[in-house]
């Protein structure tokens, strides 16, 4: 294959990669996205596809309520894809006193610092939203209109609407060197050579890897598969999505009736050979804590349990910036909780590709803070 020139090349299909290519897209920009995989196929395919602001690291909170804006509005952006995003209502319980103090120290600290989108609610008022809870709470935390998506479905929207604006898809398109020549980036992969003004680095639980190929920041990125399992068809009885105050649960029942629970619980993974482990222990305390929750999930069957490889920064804070060189952007590190944030990532680093000022500051995600 002969050297195909570009003016900007994505490397990474997940949300965040899509996103992207999407944004500059839409903006008549030259983009060509390239997925050593398939669009989706790890940690923005097979997430639990939680769409909260609740719960973010304060530092987070302005890039998760830019990334809700497009949400609340995303049929205007991806169009009949946008169906797979169901706005709800997201709650953190807490089960006992110290997961109340924990809940409300957090109420106050965020009510501080000007932030509004989440409250404290007392028992009487969750148990009336929830009826069939089967045990009592010590008050939580709620964020009206938060919800929950079909992730592979949101990813394949991004990717399809910004082809449909120009942009270019290629999958089966392992990066195999990276190096600047001049003005330009020359990309060598799978499917030939690439040449490009600007490349952005969505790799994921691979960007580390793609960084060190383009001599860039040496990051603590580490690999983790985080877990899921899903039951089979029950009542439904639960119309938001949970989690638990200072526990590791997002638990969430889908049309169908199915019971989705998971919420960080991880397992071993290894990038190089695209496998990840499930580890049932694991998997069984969360089981256990939801059944707490709902007694109904303690008589379901699981269907299906899965994971996914995904990248984790040692802050749990996303890599989002300039590299060291000209025209090396990063987006990635997102620690399993980078789904909701992909539309609004996928902004801010197109703003930055173009020149342009992101509408959030991303201080708190720069990529040299690892740098002694």
């Amino acid at each position: 294959m002969s050297l195909q020139s570009n003016k900007i090349l994505i490397i990474g299909g997940g949300i965040q990669g899509c996103a992207t290519a999407y944004f500059l897209a839409k903006r008549g920009q030259n983009v060509t996205l390239i997925e050593k995989d398939r669009i989706g196929r790890h940690a923005s395919g097979v997430n639990a596809g939680g769409v909260r602001r609740l719960g973010r690291d304060v530092l987070e909170i302005p890039l998760s309520l830019a990334a809700m804006d497009i949400w609340q509005n995303l049929y205007q952006e991806i169009g009949e894809y946008a169906k797979d995003f169901h706005p709800c209502f997201y709650l953190k319980v807490a089960v006992d006193e110290a997961g109340r103090e924990i809940g409300l120290m957090r109420a106050e600290d965020l009510s501080r610092a000007g932030f509004t989108h989440e409250v404290w609610v007392e028992d009487d008022h969750i148990q009336a939203r929830l009826p069939h809870l089967s045990t009592p709470t010590h008050g939580g935390l709620l964020v009206e209109g938060d919800g929950w998506a079909t992730p592979w479905r949101i990813v394949q929207g991004f990717a399809n609407v910004a082809k449909k604006h120009g942009a270019k898809i290629i999958e089966d398109c392992r990066v195999t060197s990276l190096t600047k020549f001049q003005d330009f980036w020359q990309i060598q992969t799978a499917k030939g050579l690439f040449e490009a003004e600007s490349v952005v680095n969505c790799a994921g639980a691979w960007a580390a890897g793609i960084a060190r190929l383009a001599d860039d920041h040496i990051f603590p990125l580490e690999a983790y598969a985080p877990m899921l399992v899903v039951t089979d068809k029950r009542p439904k009885i639960l119309p938001a999505v949970m989690g638990v105050v200072a526990h590791t649960l997002s638990l969430k029942q889908l049309e169908t009736g199915q019971f989705v629970i998971g919420g960080g619980v991880r397992s071993k993974a290894s990038p190089s050979i695209n496998q990840s482990d499930v580890l049932l222990p694991k998997l069984s305390s969360s089981m256990k804590l939801a059944s707490k929750l709902f007694s109904e999930i303690g008589n379901a069957q699981v269907v299906r349990c899965w994971s996914g490889i995904e990248g984790y920064m040692p802050d749990n804070l996303p890599i989002i910036g300039r590299g060291r060189q000209n025209g090396l952007f990063h987006g990635f590190g997102f620690s399993a909780h980078g789904f909701q944030l992909g539309p609004g990532v996928g902004e801010a680093l197109a703003d930055l590709v173009m020149g342009q000022q992101p509408r959030i500051s991303l201080e708190a995600f720069r990529p040299d803070r690892f740098v002694n």
